[in-house]
Protein backbone atom coordinates (compact mmCIF):
# COMPACT_ATOMS: atom_id res chain seq x y z
CA UNK A 1 0.00 0.00 0.00
CA UNK A 2 2.82 2.48 0.69
CA UNK A 3 4.17 1.86 -2.81
CA UNK A 4 0.86 2.93 -4.24
CA UNK A 5 1.19 6.59 -2.49
CA UNK A 6 4.08 7.06 -4.19
CA UNK A 7 2.58 6.61 -7.42
CA UNK A 8 0.43 9.96 -7.09
CA UNK A 9 -2.13 8.32 -4.69
CA UNK A 10 -2.57 9.25 -1.29
CA UNK A 11 -3.01 7.46 1.56
CA UNK A 12 -6.30 8.44 2.20
CA UNK A 13 -7.49 7.42 -1.31
CA UNK A 14 -5.87 3.97 -1.02
CA UNK A 15 -7.34 3.15 2.40
CA UNK A 16 -10.85 4.61 0.95
CA UNK A 17 -10.62 2.24 -1.56
CA UNK A 18 -9.47 -0.86 0.18
CA UNK A 19 -12.48 0.32 2.80
CA UNK A 20 -10.04 0.45 5.78
CA UNK A 21 -9.19 3.54 8.02
CA UNK A 22 -5.79 4.37 8.62
CA UNK A 23 -5.52 3.15 11.50
CA UNK A 24 -6.39 -0.41 10.55
CA UNK A 25 -3.74 0.04 8.01
CA UNK A 26 -1.19 1.39 10.19
CA UNK A 27 -2.09 -2.05 12.05
CA UNK A 28 -2.18 -4.40 9.59
CA UNK A 29 1.46 -2.84 8.78
CA UNK A 30 2.63 -3.39 12.45
CA UNK A 31 1.39 -7.04 12.14
CA UNK A 32 3.38 -7.68 9.18
CA UNK A 33 6.56 -6.17 10.56
CA UNK A 34 6.08 -8.27 13.56
CA UNK A 35 5.43 -11.26 12.11
CA UNK A 36 8.72 -10.24 10.15
CA UNK A 37 10.50 -9.91 13.12
CA UNK A 38 9.52 -13.85 14.53
CA UNK A 39 10.12 -15.74 11.62
CA UNK A 40 13.44 -14.14 12.13
CA UNK A 41 13.89 -15.22 15.35
CA UNK A 42 12.71 -18.51 14.82
CA UNK A 43 15.34 -18.83 12.27
CA UNK A 44 17.54 -17.37 14.78
CA UNK A 45 16.55 -20.97 16.87
CA UNK A 46 16.73 -23.15 13.70
CA UNK A 47 20.17 -22.21 13.54
CA UNK A 48 21.40 -22.78 16.81
CA UNK A 49 20.14 -25.89 16.73
CA UNK A 50 21.35 -27.00 14.32
CA UNK A 51 24.49 -26.68 15.22
CA UNK A 52 24.21 -28.88 17.70
CA UNK A 53 22.41 -31.31 15.15
CA UNK A 54 22.52 -30.49 11.71
CA UNK A 55 19.69 -33.18 10.74
CA UNK A 56 17.00 -32.02 13.54
CA UNK A 57 14.11 -31.88 12.16
CA UNK A 58 11.85 -28.78 12.21
CA UNK A 59 9.16 -30.63 14.34
CA UNK A 60 11.55 -31.77 16.84
CA UNK A 61 12.99 -28.23 17.04
CA UNK A 62 9.50 -26.86 17.80
CA UNK A 63 8.67 -29.22 20.79
CA UNK A 64 12.40 -28.99 22.07
CA UNK A 65 12.12 -24.62 22.24
CA UNK A 66 7.91 -24.90 23.53
CA UNK A 67 7.24 -22.73 20.51
CA UNK A 68 3.64 -23.60 20.50
CA UNK A 69 2.56 -20.29 22.48
CA UNK A 70 4.05 -18.11 19.54
CA UNK A 71 2.48 -20.07 16.23
CA UNK A 72 1.12 -23.41 15.44
CA UNK A 73 3.35 -26.30 14.04
CA UNK A 74 2.49 -26.40 10.66
CA UNK A 75 3.20 -22.71 10.13
CA UNK A 76 6.19 -22.56 11.88
CA UNK A 77 7.57 -25.67 9.35
CA UNK A 78 6.05 -24.05 6.46
CA UNK A 79 7.32 -20.93 7.05
CA UNK A 80 11.03 -21.84 7.93
CA UNK A 81 10.41 -24.72 4.74
CA UNK A 82 9.98 -21.99 2.53
CA UNK A 83 13.32 -20.22 3.95
CA UNK A 84 15.42 -23.62 2.59
CA UNK A 85 15.37 -25.39 6.24
CA UNK A 86 13.36 -28.15 5.37
CA UNK A 87 15.71 -31.21 5.28
CA UNK A 88 16.51 -33.26 2.74
CA UNK A 89 16.86 -37.38 2.21
CA UNK A 90 20.14 -39.21 2.88
CA UNK A 91 20.03 -42.62 2.52
CA UNK A 92 23.00 -45.30 1.98
CA UNK A 93 23.17 -48.85 2.65
CA UNK A 94 25.89 -51.70 3.41
CA UNK A 95 25.37 -55.06 4.38
CA UNK A 96 26.16 -55.48 7.82
CA UNK A 97 24.37 -58.95 8.88
CA UNK A 98 26.33 -62.02 8.10
CA UNK A 99 23.89 -64.99 8.89
CA UNK A 100 26.42 -68.06 7.75
CA UNK A 101 27.54 -70.50 9.67
CA UNK A 102 26.41 -73.06 12.02
CA UNK A 103 25.25 -70.91 15.20
CA UNK A 104 22.43 -70.78 17.38
CA UNK A 105 19.13 -69.94 15.85
CA UNK A 106 15.78 -68.41 17.58
CA UNK A 107 12.44 -67.62 16.89
CA UNK A 108 11.14 -64.29 16.91
CA UNK A 109 9.68 -63.66 20.31
CA UNK A 110 8.32 -60.04 19.60
CA UNK A 111 6.25 -59.90 17.23
CA UNK A 112 2.72 -58.66 18.27
CA UNK A 113 4.00 -58.70 21.87
CA UNK A 114 2.67 -55.96 24.64
CA UNK A 115 4.89 -54.50 26.31
CA UNK A 116 4.14 -51.78 29.40
CA UNK A 117 7.59 -51.02 31.06
CA UNK A 118 11.19 -50.60 30.25
CA UNK A 119 13.55 -53.71 29.87
CA UNK A 120 11.29 -56.31 28.55
CA UNK A 121 12.23 -55.79 24.93
CA UNK A 122 15.99 -54.40 23.83
CA UNK A 123 16.24 -54.47 19.92
CA UNK A 124 19.64 -54.12 18.75
CA UNK A 125 21.85 -54.14 15.51
CA UNK A 126 24.86 -53.30 13.61
CA UNK A 127 25.69 -50.36 10.93
CA UNK A 128 28.40 -48.70 9.27
CA UNK A 129 30.19 -45.49 9.12
CA UNK A 130 32.75 -44.35 6.34
CA UNK A 131 34.85 -41.26 6.02
CA UNK A 132 38.30 -40.32 4.42
CA UNK A 133 40.00 -42.22 7.10
CA UNK A 134 38.14 -45.60 6.79
CA UNK A 135 35.00 -47.65 7.58
CA UNK A 136 33.91 -47.98 11.18
CA UNK A 137 31.02 -50.21 12.68
CA UNK A 138 28.10 -49.17 15.52
CA UNK A 139 26.75 -51.55 17.95
CA UNK A 140 23.52 -50.54 19.79
CA UNK A 141 21.02 -51.74 21.86
CA UNK A 142 17.78 -50.05 22.32
CA UNK A 143 14.93 -50.38 24.44
CA UNK A 144 11.58 -50.47 22.33
CA UNK A 145 9.50 -48.76 25.45
CA UNK A 146 11.23 -46.02 26.76
CA UNK A 147 13.77 -45.68 23.46
CA UNK A 148 16.59 -45.01 25.50
CA UNK A 149 20.13 -45.97 23.94
CA UNK A 150 21.41 -48.31 26.26
CA UNK A 151 24.42 -49.91 24.47
CA UNK A 152 26.40 -47.92 22.02
CA UNK A 153 29.99 -48.71 20.66
CA UNK A 154 31.98 -48.41 17.94
CA UNK A 155 34.45 -50.65 16.33
CA UNK A 156 36.93 -50.80 13.24
CA UNK A 157 35.56 -54.27 12.79
CA UNK A 158 32.47 -56.61 13.04
CA UNK A 159 33.67 -58.80 15.13
CA UNK A 160 31.42 -60.73 18.06
CA UNK A 161 33.20 -59.11 21.26
CA UNK A 162 31.70 -56.09 20.35
CA UNK A 163 28.23 -57.06 20.56
CA UNK A 164 29.31 -58.41 23.72
CA UNK A 165 30.60 -54.81 24.55
CA UNK A 166 27.30 -53.37 23.66
CA UNK A 167 25.78 -56.18 26.13
CA UNK A 168 27.48 -54.98 29.21
CA UNK A 169 26.69 -51.54 28.79
CA UNK A 170 22.66 -52.37 29.14
CA UNK A 171 23.97 -53.88 32.62
CA UNK A 172 25.87 -50.89 33.52
CA UNK A 173 23.45 -48.39 31.97
CA UNK A 174 20.65 -50.24 34.01
CA UNK A 175 23.06 -51.23 37.41
CA UNK A 176 21.54 -54.71 37.30
CA UNK A 177 23.18 -57.65 35.74
CA UNK A 178 20.20 -60.32 35.83
CA UNK A 179 16.34 -59.82 34.50
CA UNK A 180 14.93 -63.44 35.52
CA UNK A 181 13.66 -64.39 32.03
CA UNK A 182 11.58 -61.11 31.81
CA UNK A 183 14.24 -59.17 28.84
CA UNK A 184 14.24 -60.48 25.62
CA UNK A 185 17.15 -58.72 23.74
CA UNK A 186 15.99 -59.03 20.16
CA UNK A 187 18.59 -58.81 17.18
CA UNK A 188 19.01 -60.11 13.36
CA UNK A 189 20.87 -63.53 12.86
CA UNK A 190 24.35 -62.32 12.48
CA UNK A 191 26.66 -63.93 13.52
CA UNK A 192 27.66 -61.23 16.40
CA UNK A 193 24.69 -61.99 18.29
CA UNK A 194 25.03 -65.96 17.25
CA UNK A 195 28.20 -66.65 18.71
CA UNK A 196 29.25 -68.80 21.64
CA UNK A 197 29.68 -66.07 23.90
CA UNK A 198 26.96 -63.88 23.06
CA UNK A 199 24.73 -66.46 24.02
CA UNK A 200 26.86 -67.42 27.19
CA UNK A 201 26.03 -63.64 28.66
CA UNK A 202 22.25 -64.04 28.05
CA UNK A 203 21.72 -67.28 29.73
CA UNK A 204 24.00 -66.07 32.75
CA UNK A 205 22.11 -62.65 33.08
CA UNK A 206 18.87 -64.73 32.26
CA UNK A 207 17.74 -62.73 29.36
CA UNK A 208 15.59 -64.49 26.57
CA UNK A 209 17.18 -64.25 23.30
CA UNK A 210 15.00 -63.26 20.02
CA UNK A 211 15.87 -62.94 16.16
CA UNK A 212 14.37 -61.26 12.98
CA UNK A 213 14.98 -63.01 9.59
CA UNK A 214 14.68 -59.54 8.04
CA UNK A 215 15.29 -55.80 8.12
CA UNK A 216 11.43 -55.80 8.47
CA UNK A 217 11.38 -57.95 12.04
CA UNK A 218 14.07 -55.16 13.41
CA UNK A 219 12.61 -51.83 12.07
CA UNK A 220 13.10 -50.29 15.48
CA UNK A 221 17.19 -50.67 15.65
CA UNK A 222 16.92 -49.55 11.00
CA UNK A 223 15.64 -46.67 12.80
CA UNK A 224 17.93 -46.05 15.18
CA UNK A 225 20.78 -46.71 12.86
CA UNK A 226 19.33 -43.69 10.49
CA UNK A 227 19.29 -41.31 13.48
CA UNK A 228 23.01 -42.02 14.50
CA UNK A 229 24.31 -42.13 11.08
CA UNK A 230 22.54 -38.96 9.47
CA UNK A 231 21.56 -37.11 12.31
CA UNK A 232 24.21 -36.90 14.73
CA UNK A 233 27.55 -38.69 13.21
CA UNK A 234 27.16 -36.06 10.30
CA UNK A 235 28.53 -33.11 12.32
CA UNK A 236 31.87 -34.31 13.60
CA UNK A 237 34.65 -35.60 11.53
CA UNK A 238 35.77 -38.66 12.73
CA UNK A 239 39.80 -39.68 13.01
CA UNK A 240 39.60 -42.98 14.82
CA UNK A 241 37.94 -45.91 17.08
CA UNK A 242 39.06 -44.20 19.76
CA UNK A 243 37.78 -40.51 18.77
CA UNK A 244 34.67 -42.33 17.28
CA UNK A 245 33.42 -43.67 21.16
CA UNK A 246 34.07 -40.71 22.26
CA UNK A 247 31.69 -38.69 19.85
CA UNK A 248 29.26 -41.91 20.56
CA UNK A 249 29.60 -41.21 24.19
CA UNK A 250 27.97 -37.53 23.27
CA UNK A 251 25.48 -38.77 20.76
CA UNK A 252 24.29 -41.16 23.85
CA UNK A 253 23.64 -38.55 26.02
CA UNK A 254 22.09 -36.52 23.53
CA UNK A 255 19.43 -39.03 22.31
CA UNK A 256 18.58 -39.57 26.00
CA UNK A 257 18.06 -36.41 27.66
CA UNK A 258 18.70 -33.91 24.89
CA UNK A 259 16.33 -34.09 21.86
CA UNK A 260 12.93 -35.10 22.62
CA UNK A 261 10.98 -37.76 20.37
CA UNK A 262 7.55 -37.82 18.87
CA UNK A 263 6.93 -41.27 19.93
CA UNK A 264 7.09 -40.06 23.39
CA UNK A 265 4.78 -37.25 23.18
CA UNK A 266 8.28 -35.13 22.65
CA UNK A 267 9.50 -36.54 25.96
CA UNK A 268 13.27 -37.22 25.68
CA UNK A 269 13.69 -41.09 26.43
CA UNK A 270 15.20 -40.43 29.90
CA UNK A 271 11.81 -38.31 30.74
CA UNK A 272 9.70 -40.75 29.84
CA UNK A 273 11.45 -43.39 32.09
CA UNK A 274 11.08 -40.93 34.58
CA UNK A 275 7.88 -40.80 34.17
CA UNK A 276 7.09 -43.92 33.79
CA UNK A 277 8.39 -44.82 37.47
CA UNK A 278 5.67 -42.80 38.70
CA UNK A 279 2.59 -44.01 36.85
CA UNK A 280 0.75 -47.22 37.89
CA UNK A 281 0.91 -49.80 36.38
CA UNK A 282 -2.30 -50.46 34.91
CA UNK A 283 -2.36 -46.84 33.68
CA UNK A 284 0.94 -46.93 31.92
CA UNK A 285 0.31 -46.94 28.07
CA UNK A 286 0.65 -50.40 26.64
CA UNK A 287 2.88 -50.87 23.10
CA UNK A 288 2.32 -53.49 20.71
CA UNK A 289 5.35 -54.79 18.63
CA UNK A 290 3.86 -54.59 14.93
CA UNK A 291 6.21 -56.04 11.99
CA UNK A 292 5.43 -54.11 8.60
CA UNK A 293 5.79 -56.40 6.15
Amino acid sequence: MSRLSTQGHSLNSVCSFMGISRQAYYKRLQKQESKSRLYRSLEDIVIENRRDKSRAGLRTIYHKEGMSSLLGVNQFENQMSARGYALKPYRTYVKTTDSRGDYYKYDNLIAGRQISNENQVLVGDITYYQNQTGRYYIFHFVDYYTLELKGLIGSGTMEGINSEKCLRQIFAYNNRKKYDYKMIIHTDAGSQYRSHNFQKMLRKAQILPSQARNCFENGLSERENGIIKNEYLVDYDIRSVKHLNTILKRIQYKINNVWPSKTLGYKTPREYASWLRKVKVKERPVKTIKIVQ
